[in-house]
């Protein structure tokens, strides 16, 4: 990446600003500056940010990246730490500004699933895209699929970093599972990749209660490594019921792969849902969208080819 001296200081032509590996990872592979943010909480529990070298800002292109981490992710600050260091980016005098939120802040509320029901996603992408030249997510609910809302705000689908991970394992025609619909075109393109085959599982979630009912037609697995892909896992229901239909069809082996793992309590089988999917299947996987226990791949390499043509 281009750089020039102004006045004895190293100014980058590309600064990729945030506290974490990911941003350093970003950095590295687009051959760009990394300037670290700094935080601390103060006692009534407001959050405090500073931007450890702000001149290296002035004049050069942006890209703030805010990632969460699990167990304990809080997804309030993630919304703050980017609502507030954008505004001083823009103060410090940068040419241009990006956010990268690997996993966006309130992504699984994508839509009024009950009357009256406030959907959250819609207020954090708005609020958070008309700060920034360049907003981009990955894996996001509401896309669904690869593409633009508009000209600002883009989602990168992770389906090929996964795919590019599971190659490398020297799997044998495996079956890949999606334990939910709304990832069963997602789920065909790995199995294609990995030249595996697919089934799918329907899911139905009560709203009220929480409570998922999973159904599939399985046919016998004996022999047979089973891939179960989904884009988020948060109770980490779906993915345990789909691991049990996997159990009583006799499969070889269980992987499962999830873009977005999050770390919560589950109630009903009083365990961590990261610890409930790692120990009833045989191997639990997740990207590094959100630093996990279990964080195996890195979506790095498709968000920094992604930026370099379009940032």
């Amino acid at each position: 990446m281009a750089y020039i001296f102004i006045s004895g200081i190293l100014h980058f032509f590309m600064i990729v600003l945030g506290r974490d590996r990911f941003s350093e990872g970003l950095a590295k592979e687009m051959k760009a500056g990394h300037v670290r943010i700094e935080s601390k909480v103060f006692p009534d529990g407001e959050s405090n940010f500073k931007i450890s070298d702000p001149e290296q800002l002035k004049g050069a292109k942006v890209i703030l990246v805010v990632r969460g981490r699990t167990p304990g992710m809080n997804q309030d600050k993630m919304f703050t730490e980017a609502l507030f260091v954008l505004d001083t980016i823009k103060e410090l005098g940068a040419k241009k500004t990006c956010l990268v939120m690997p996993y966006i802040p309130y992504a699984r509320q994508d839509k009024e699933f009950t009357p009256g029901e406030v959907v959250s996603l819609k207020s954090v992408r708005a609020a958070l895209s008309s700060k920034c030249d360049l907003m981009v997510n990955v894996t996001s609910h509401d896309f669904r699929q690869e593409g633009w809302i508009d000209k600002r705000v883009y989602n990168i689908d992770a389906t090929s970093s996964a795919a590019d991970f599971l190659r490398g394992m020297g799997f044998k025609k495996p079956i890949v599972i999606a334990p939910d619909m709304t990832t069963k075109g997602n789920v065909e393109i790995l199995a294609k990749a990995i030249k595996g085959e697919t089934l799918a599982v329907y899911k139905k979630r009560d709203y009220i209660t929480g409570e998922i009912q999973s159904s599939a037609v399985i046919p016998d697995l004996t022999g047979k490594e089973l891939i179960i892909f989904d884009d988020i896992t948060s109770s980490g229901g779906t993915m345990y019921k789909a691991v049990q239909m996997g159990r009583k069809a006799n499969a070889k082996k269980i992987i499962c792969i999830a873009v977005h793992a999050i770390s919560v309590y589950n109630g009903q089988f009083r365990k961590d849902s990261i610890d409930l999917i790692r120990d009833e299947s045989d191997e639990y996987y997740a990207s590094d969208t959100i630093e996990t226990p279990v964080t195996k791949f890195s979506v790095i390499k498709q968000a920094a080819d992604f930026l370099k043509k379009n940032f």
